[in-house]
């Protein structure tokens, strides 16, 4: 039985999947870009199911790091309860690999006539496209394990693309050149597999994850989690670093895996205090970190090469895919079929 086939070359395509939608779906993200400017609309909500919510909250950090626009990631099941009773003019951007997923079909279709709709997805032809006023249809091609990979790596990409076209700020052509270059630091991530799988293997019987992720990287963590949840069938939850210390580190002892997200200096020394409190409570601590840090206590690493904070997410999410492809192996299960998903959800409401 080849399990874990689709995943690995999924995760594998992923540079290539970034590259033809840098490439490819600039003009499209404009278009999106010049809506939204053309009809003064300023704040508006991102919605998305599962790792498409995760791409909207990146969105979100995204748009409130670099615009004026105000926009706030809500899960779609909740959006029909979560929108505004009283605010006439916003727009809603929709996150689907799909475009069929049940949730945010119905949430586009309940939303009035002067909202103005876009969605960010895989599929051309998709009910979710057919709804929108303007769409970004990534490049990844088709992807057939149920654990979304490089789906993800090209809903974050768009985020960049729609970020950067809605922009106004000095620097944002240097942004536009170095996100460029990322599909090359992709390549190298990948050269990480052999010891991903190693600590994967040292790891394959802990009953807990936690993922730890700062700033940018906080829906890293989520997906992280989602992604150990998904193909490796462990518990697992993602937290921003210091609301760890709110609770949930009272769970923590040798038999759970406390995972850190740390992409560059700032983001260690900010995370400092937190991981010698873990390690005090006995608690393995596994860095995916910047190759350029070194740490100074006894932790598992897998090091990453040095990229900007603002584009690490692409980077993280990359080890964090093989880490759970190779945990799921490991343990002996499929993680192209975990056996109770399907690749998309379309539960009814009834």
């Amino acid at each position: 039985m080849n399990r874990g086939v689709f995943m690995r070359k999924e995760i594998f395509e992923g540079p290539h999947a970034v590259e033809r939608t840098i490439s490819e779906c600039t003009r499209e993200a404009e278009e999106i870009a010049g809506l939204i400017k053309e009809m003064k609309v300023n704040q508006g909500f991102i919605i998305g199911s599962g790792t498409s919510f995760h791409a909207s909250l990146h969105l979100q950090y995204l748009l409130t790091r670099y615009t004026e626009l105000g926009f706030t990631a809500i899960p779609a099941s909740e959006f029909n309860v979560w929108r505004p009773s009283k605010l006439s003019k916003y727009a809603i951007i929709g996150f689907s690999q799909s475009g069929e997923s049940t949730d945010i079909v119905e949430a586009f279709k309940s939303s009035s006539e002067n909202v103005l709709r876009f969605c960010v997805t895989n599929t051309p032809g998709s009910t979710l496209t057919r709804l929108s006023h303007k769409s970004l249809v990534t490049r990844a091609g088709e992807e057939k394990a149920v654990t979304a990979t490089k789906t993800y790596d090209t809903q974050l990409t768009a985020s960049y693309l729609i970020t950067f076209s809605v922009a106004q700020s000095e620097g944002i052509d240097e942004l536009w050149n170095e996100l460029k270059g990322v599909p090359k630091q992709l390549e190298e991530v990948l050269k990480t597999e052999k010891k991903v799988k190693e600590v994967a293997s040292k790891y394959k019987d802990v009953k807990d994850i936690f993922v730890l992720g700062h700033s940018i990287n906080l829906a890293t963590a989520y997906e992280a989690s989602l992604k150990l949840k998904e193909a490796a069938m462990v518990h697992s939850e993602g937290f921003a670093v210091r609301a760890f210390l709110h609770g949930p580190i009272q769970l923590v002892d040798e038999r759970s895996l406390v995972m850190l997200l740390v992409p560059d200096n700032g983001s260690y020394e900010y995370s400092k205090s937190v991981i010698n409190k873990i390690i005090s409570y006995k608690a393995p601590v596994l860095a995916i970190l910047n190759k350029e840090i070194k740490p100074e206590v006894e932790m598992d690493t897998i090091e990453v090469p040095p990229i900007s904070s603002l584009f690490s997410p692409l980077t993280l999410v990359k080890v964090i895919q093989l880490f759970a492809l190779h945990l799921s192996l490991e343990k002996g299960l499929n993680p192209d079929k975990p056996t109770k998903l399907t690749k998309v959800v379309k539960e009814s409401f009834k």
